[in-house]
């Protein structure tokens, strides 16, 4: 009986070392996924704000476009998002601008409600876009 308990008692402190070195291993996974995930942000910002200072330089190298071009922009964002070609077939969306809707103090998540689009979309139209104008969806 003795023997049974030695055995016993053996086979349990082998399942705990086992218990153990999964542990270590799932922690050593984790650090190295937090490392990965800590380096593809600090590249993920310095890509959004490459681009940032690209659409800035942009902004600044190019003339304010034509009342007419602003229309044909604007038909075109319309056509992009779904609409016909022709909107003389359907009566013509509202087109709002989003950046001056934010200076106004409209809330960010019900103004992307009433465009049908998300937040973050919302938000990158107005911080990148040059021109603001958005259709609903």
């Amino acid at each position: 009986m003795t023997l049974f308990y030695i055995l016993l008692a053996a086979l349990i402190c082998y399942g705990l070392l086992l218990l153990f070195k999964q542990q270590a291993l799932l922690k050593d996974r984790v650090t190295n996924l937090e490392r990965q995930k800590q380096e593809t942000e600090a590249i993920l910002l310095q890509f959004m704000q490459q681009v940032n200072e690209l659409t800035d330089g942009e902004e600044k190298s190019r003339p304010a476009a034509p009342v007419q071009q602003q229309s044909r922009v604007e038909v075109v964002l319309a056509e992009e998002s779904g609409r016909p070609e022709h909107p003389s077939d359907l009566e013509e969306p509202e087109l709002l601008d989003v950046k001056d809707q934010l200076e106004k103090g409209a809330d960010l998540d019900q103004l992307a409600r009433s465009l049908n689009r998300g937040a973050g979309e919302v938000a990158l139209i107005a911080k990148l876009s040059r021109k603001t104008k958005v259709a609903r969806r």
